[in-house]
């Protein structure tokens, strides 16, 4: 029996190797996975949101987050004080719930309660702050604990934003790949029937470095949509269970610490709704459509044109600008939403754009007025915006931020201060002070510049400086660093908004690389993948349509820079906010304006050929009374007579549909007969991007 338990050990221990990607590294971290994944289509009145799945989301909500605790159940989230659990623990804890109200802390379109925990004996509360969207059946909740006592609390940890059995059997595990500056960024994968726990995590630093931290676990009579929030390392463990259930675990990937007196620490951010069926382009589109209404900010673009006017490492004066700006003939300004200005603009800045961050200052050999002078410029020009970029969480230690961090205690991380020159310093965040003063200096760069779209960026992995500092700084108390970081990050942000109304945020992070829920709250990737850095790449036009293939499952708005030397480039490029160079034609900035607009409504994958050559990709947005299919045949695809699948139409509806290079050739079909697939178009040799149109009769 002592061999057999030492074998069954053995095995679930490479298990757990395999699927944190220990042994094979990138191999090895998807192993659990496929990336060969096909959907099939789907009715209008199959997408919609049922009563039934409403009220089963409901009643989870209730059960495990409103009177968790309160009802003799555990909650669906859990923490260890000293090592007991909450959930073994509720007897010490007393569980009051506020009203659910529109008031406060409410997100858009929801309604928020606060449920507060107490343990006196401990000296410690807690506090859930949880939101209900009644439109998307759709829960989020976070937990915040204190330390009320006098003196340190115990140790914290296995801390959970969820641990519990969800009513999902036998399910199938949909997950994305991170952003790598990779072709396959963005890669939709598939676990099946999760037998063994899978675990997915951060290893970065920045959240969707590895994976993005969006699930979807779909069975054949139901599933389930979850999203985390958390701009650091996170964990996500998922496992079938007897009596068809599937559990799932999200948390800060390792806490543990003892609080000193009114010291706070949070968890991730978790939503989470319920909808039947087999299909998971359901549960995907119930999560965009949550996205787009309640998570983006209200002014995030949904669909946007942006001139590049100060490429990276560029060091181009204003003089050199203003005279490009007045040889652009001045209709194309009316198609610009927002003048570009990327890393460089800043004094300190070489060839090298990363010497000056740190500097975010102009300097006044190249901007004698300053960037001012240039935001004016656009706000005169058909009220023409300014994008412009900040690396705010890095310095170098010539940089006039580092001079002010190191005359204080712990603003500054540097793990190579005996370097001459070093560009990655940290601020640290995780500071308040040196929260404080980074927010007033950035607000006053945004107000002295005239910016309207703050762009930032974050270019280094920071596990290793919130190491670093919790050894040095907090008492080597696990994980602390990150978690006041985190959490600061968010209220630098939320304060630059505030301070600044109608301001929009771009969010890159080397491209894509910080794509979870608290950022999506707070802003839209402009720039998804820095894959697109380099123009010159040959599959890049296959990457791109890959790429917004792949990101649209979770999110209808991002983009990256425009491709127009063909057609094919052109129409690979059709995606929600585009950034152009100066020379854009006229024509170019104003094409396809109805299907990048159709990239807000549902999205219905039909495949995906990465950068095969003899593959095609090929996309559907819309909703049942029009919308736009993509459709792009890669230079070796198969030649001759395809049929396009359609979804999300009503079968008994006449549609007409039409191509955009033949759009006097209509066809009229049943939804009945597009969704089986009975449209067909003829393809020849070679490259083809085609745009296919579809509305109902009386659209």
């Amino acid at each position: 029996m002592l061999v057999f338990q030492k074998f069954v050990s053995l095995i679930l221990s490479l298990l757990t190797l395999l699927s944190s990607g220990a042994l094979f590294g990138d191999a090895g971290r998807y192993s659990r996975f496929t990336d060969k994944v096909t959907f099939a289509p789907l009715t209008a009145q199959e997408l919609r949101l049922t009563e039934a799945e409403r009220a089963k989301s409901r009643a989870w909500y209730e059960t495990y987050i409103l009177h968790a605790g309160a009802n003799g159940v555990a909650p669906a989230y859990d923490f260890s004080v000293d090592g007991v659990r909450l959930a073994c623990s509720l007897d010490q804890w007393t569980f009051s719930a506020g009203e659910e109200s529109e008031e406060g802390a409410v997100r858009r379109g929801g309604k928020t309660a606060l449920i507060t925990l107490t343990n006196a004996s401990a000296g410690l509360t807690a506090e859930v702050e949880a939101t209900w969207y009644e439109k998307n059946a759709t829960g989020e909740w976070t937990v915040r604990i204190r330390n009320t006592g006098s003196s340190n609390s115990g140790v914290i940890s296995d801390f959970y934003a969820l641990r519990a059995a969800l009513p999902v059997a036998g399910a199938d595990l949909y997950a994305s790949r991170g952003s790598h500056n990779d072709a396959a960024d963005f890669t939709m994968m598939k676990a099946r029937q999760l037998v063994s726990p899978l675990r997915i995590a951060c290893e970065d630093g920045r959240s969707t470095g590895e994976y993005l931290p969006y699930f979807n676990l779909c069975g054949p009579t139901g599933g389930a949509v979850l999203g985390v929030g958390w701009t650091g390392l996170w964990a996500a463990t998922f496992q079938q269970l007897w009596g068809g259930k599937t559990r799932a675990e999200i948390r800060q990937k390792a806490l543990a610490a003892y609080l000193e007196p009114e010291e706070e620490v949070r968890s991730p951010l978790v939503s989470l709704c319920f909808y039947g069926g087999s299909n998971p382009i359901k549960g995907f589109n119930l999560f965009r459509d949550w996205v787009k209404g309640s998570v983006y900010p209200e002014n995030a673009p949904r669909v946007q044109t942006n001139m590049d006017i100060l490429f990276v490492s560029s060091t181009r004066t204003a003089a050199e600008i203003f005279y490009d700006l007045e040889n652009i003939a001045k209709e194309k300004l009316s198609a610009v939403d927002n003048f570009w200005m990327d890393a460089g603009w800043y004094a300190g800045c070489t060839d090298d754009w990363a010497d000056g961050v740190g500097n975010w200052k102009t300097g006044a050999d190249r901007f004698p007025e300053g960037i001012k002078a240039i935001s004016d410029y656009g706000k005169a020009h058909d009220d023409t915006g300014l994008v412009l970029w900040y690396e705010p969480e890095r310095l170098t230690n010539k940089s006039y931020l580092y001079s002010v961090g190191s005359a204080h205690d712990r603003w500054l991380v540097d793990l190579a201060p005996e370097d001459d020159f070093n560009e990655r310093v940290m601020w640290n965040l995780a500071e308040p002070e040196a929260r404080d003063f980074l927010t007033r200096y950035i607000s006053d760069s945004l107000t002295e510049n005239g910016v309207t779209v703050y762009r930032q960026d974050f270019n280094y992995s920071p596990a290793d400086y919130w190491a670093w500092a919790d050894k040095h700084y907090y008492g080597r108390r696990q994980g602390i660093a990150e978690n006041h970081y985190i959490t600061n990050l968010y209220a630098y942000l939320d304060t630059l908004l505030a301070g600044h109304p109608g301001l929009a945020m771009d969010n890159c992070a080397s491209g894509g690389m910080r794509l979870d829920l608290e950022m999506t709250r707070r802003s839209v990737p402009m720039w998804r993948s820095d894959y697109n850095c380099d123009q010159t790449r040959p599959d890049l036009l296959m990457a791109t349509q890959a790429h917004t293939y792949g990101l649209s499952f979770w999110l209808p708005v991002s983009g990256t820079f425009i491709n127009f030397d063909s057609e094919y480039g052109l129409r690979s490029s059709i995606m929600p906010i585009l950034q152009v160079p100066m020379a854009t034609p006229m024509e170019v900035l104003t094409a396809y304006a109805r299907e990048r607009a159709d990239q807000q409504k549902s999205f219905f994958p039909v495949a995906c050929g990465g950068t095969d050559e003899t593959a095609v990709t090929a996309m559907q947005y819309g909703d049942e009374a029009s919308g736009c299919l993509l459709y792009y045949h890669h230079a070796k695809a198969k030649a001759g007579e395809t049929a396009l699948p359609f979804s999300g139409l009503t079968p008994d509806a006449r549609y007409t549909v039409w191509s955009l290079d033949a759009p006097e050739r209509t066809v009229t079909l049943t939804g009945a007969a597009l969704l089986r697939g009975e449209y067909a178009i003829a393809l020849p040799q070679g490259e083809k991007a085609l745009v296919i149109r579809y509305a109902a009769a009386g659209n």
